[in-house]
């Protein structure tokens, strides 16, 4: 016979079979889904950021790429070979022009022209050239100085500077022009005896968005390289 429970106490009724679901509006809450936004976001930045930098790069390789033509095997005149290939590689310009090069006999003596411009994969990038002009048998030689010099100081789309040479023949000087864009032209003019040389070398440098003015103490070392050389076989 079942007794009753004591007093105070009472009997739990037995469990229920099966899971019972919680009461609507109960239990933990849920974690709110995650945008995608700012994951979109960064890669879309970091796609800009790279191909900025690939931009620049290519930017960068193609403006700083070597300048000039394949070697030409172009026949100069013989007073023009009196630079050596050294002299010639010092002011970036080994590639001989034979159309920007002549020889003239005048009755005041023999003029000549010789020019060099850049040897692609040689001289590097950027733009240089190189024109000599020489003036021999003159009988002024120190007027046909005077008019070169004269004529470089001229120049009118520059505002050029003189600067006297010591111990380069009979008389020297460098005539800087520095234009308002990156082209800069620089010019050593030299008389010995009845000869007047001039050697101009002008061009400017490659930069990443735009191109630079050269270094004037190398085109002066340069075209100064070249003078001394041809003065010595005078």
């Amino acid at each position: 016979m079942n007794q009753p429970p004591p007093h105070g106490w009472y009997q739990q009724p037995p469990p229920q079979q099966g899971r019972q679901q919680p009461p609507s509006g109960w239990g933990p809450p849920q974690p709110p889904e995650k945008s995608k936004a700012p994951l979109i976001v960064g890669i879309l930045f970091g796609v800009l950021v790279l191909g900025g930098i690939i931009t620049a790069l290519v930017i960068y390789l193609d403006i700083n790429s070597d300048s000039g033509t394949s070697k030409r095997a172009d026949k100069l005149p013989a007073a023009c070979g009196t630079v050596s290939e050294a002299a010639l590689a010092k002011a970036r310009t080994t590639n001989p022009n034979g159309l920007g090069s002549r020889e003239t006999k005048l009755s005041s003596g023999t003029h000549t022209t010789c020019g060099w411009n850049q040897t692609k994969g040689v001289d590097g990038s950027g733009q240089r050239s190189t024109t000599i002009f020489i003036a021999q048998g003159q009988q002024d030689a120190e007027a046909e100085f005077g008019r070169i010099v004269g004529q470089n100081m001229a120049n009118t789309q520059s505002t050029p500077q003189q600067k006297p040479l010591e111990g380069l023949g009979d008389e020297a000087t460098a005539v800087l022009a520095e234009t308002s864009s990156a082209f800069t032209e620089l010019s050593v003019v030299v008389r010995k005896g009845d000869t007047v040389v001039e050697v101009d070398i002008s061009g400017w440098d490659a930069g990443l968005f735009t191109n630079s003015k050269p270094d004037p103490a190398e085109l002066e070392a340069a075209a100064k390289g070249i003078a001394e050389e041809m003065v010595a076989k005078l």
